[in-house]
């Protein structure tokens, strides 16, 4: 004889659709909270919540409903942060050019996903972060990233017990936490998380070195001793125009009017991970037409003619690819070949400790220190914010310290 169903009691009581409900599991005794709610794949599905107490699921569970009500979706996936920051690297990296790309994948693999990989994505909090990055201002580089494993023996450090305490500087701290910033924020955009815990841990901000230049002096012995070289012309533009060393090594004569007297700069060279990638300008301020001083416009026409020259000697190994500043077989310049170059440079005009670099810093502190409005500076220099103009080059010398603090003899005395 077939059972029959047990009669309902005429005053039980039914959650309704969308409560969800609560019980004890048999296996641990915690309790579980369960309730059918939207997800951001845009279906309802059912999702659960955990207590070691009732009123902890019960709780719980509230929010999550409540959080449906509102219209904020719940994450489809547990995401553990092993398996979203590569995610994320994979669906952002591609818009970013390849050195900034280069630096989010190392601090992703080296620090990240080493240190909070394990965590869920959804379960981050700030406590967590904050742990991270306070053991990262600790941490040895040195030991953790594997260097002193590919050393020489004689250079090696922490494997032989001596570590070198190699710190993270200011710039890598903050640099580290804007990659997790930027990654959580991703994933608000997404509606798997709903809030960004990277935003509320501080981290103070480094403290850049003013960039001083050389003195008009140590800029004549650099030109001096590079006269009667290739490179001589990019000597001059460095030192009057300011251009970076990507810029100069990626400079091509469609972009230089001697007619006009002007150069726009376009393009960069960079090597990225063992390739030599052309890109486009830094910022599109980067793209600004600027005029050229007589020098400049002098040199470059003289090394026009240079160039012709050389390029009819070696016909038949030359390739054309309308540089201003190529190798000796006109492909793109190495920027570390053009360092080397200068490095030789410097040491013959007795200046061991100048880089490249400054003779950018010295066309800005120049153009400074002689009044030029800082935004027409910001111009010429293309930044892309007069605010990096004021903060990393407006510095007052010596002397102007000495003219200013001078006159209040003529008040006081």
């Amino acid at each position: 004889m077939p059972k029959q169903p047990k009669p309902r009691q005429p005053n039980a009581r039914r959650n309704p659709n969308g409560e969800g409900s609560i019980y004890q599991r048999a296996s641990d005794g915690r309790w579980v909270g369960q309730a059918y709610v939207l997800t951001t794949d845009g279906t309802r599905k059912r999702k659960f919540v955990y207590g070691a107490t009732w009123e902890e699921a019960h709780a719980k569970l509230v929010e999550l409903k409540s959080k449906s009500q509102r219209g904020i979706p719940v994450p489809d996936r547990a995401w553990k942060l092993a398996d979203y920051l590569p995610y994320w690297l994979a669906a952002y990296v591609t818009d970013l050019k390849p050195t900034t790309a280069r630096g989010y994948e190392s601090a992703v693999r080296l620090h990240l996903i080493p240190a909070l990989g394990t965590k869920r994505l959804d379960s981050l909090q700030v406590q967590h972060v904050k742990a991270f990055m306070d053991d990262f201002r600790r941490k040895c580089l040195c030991c953790t990233n594997g260097l002193d494993k590919i050393r020489p023996a004689d250079r090696r450090c922490c494997s032989v017990g001596r570590c070198c305490q190699h710190y993270p500087s200011a710039r890598q701290i903050q640099f580290v936490h804007a990659v997790l910033r930027n990654a959580l924020q991703h994933a608000m955009r997404e509606e798997l998380v709903s809030r960004n815990v990277a935003k509320l841990v501080r981290i103070p901000s480094p403290r850049y070195k003013v960039g001083k230049g050389l003195s008009v002096d140590q800029v004549r012995k650099i030109l001096a001793a590079s006269a009667g070289h290739r490179l001589h012309a990019l000597y001059v533009v460095a030192a009057t125009m300011g251009l970076r060393r990507g810029e100069l090594v990626g400079l091509r004569w469609s972009d230089v009017d001697l007619d006009e007297g002007t150069l726009r700069v376009q393009q960069t060279v960079q090597r990225v991970a063992g390739q030599l990638h052309v890109l486009d300008a830094k910022t599109e301020d980067s793209e600004a037409v600027l005029p050229l001083p007589e020098v400049t416009w002098l040199a470059l026409l003289e090394h026009q003619e240079r160039q012709q020259a050389e390029r009819a000697a070696l016909a038949e190994v030359w390739e054309n690819h309308g540089l201003v500043f190529p190798s000796e077989r006109g492909t793109p310049m190495e920027p570390t070949n053009l360092s080397r170059s200068f490095a030789r440079l410097r040491e013959t005009a007795g200046l061991p400790g100048v880089r490249l670099h400054d003779l950018r810093h010295t066309v800005v502190s120049l153009l400074m220190e002689l009044g030029v409005p800082p935004h027409v500076v910001q111009a010429i220099a293309r930044h892309a914010d007069v605010k990096v103009t004021l903060k990393v080059y407006a510095h007052a010398n010596l002397d102007a310290m000495r003219q200013a603090l001078g006159k209040l003899d003529g008040r006081l005395s």
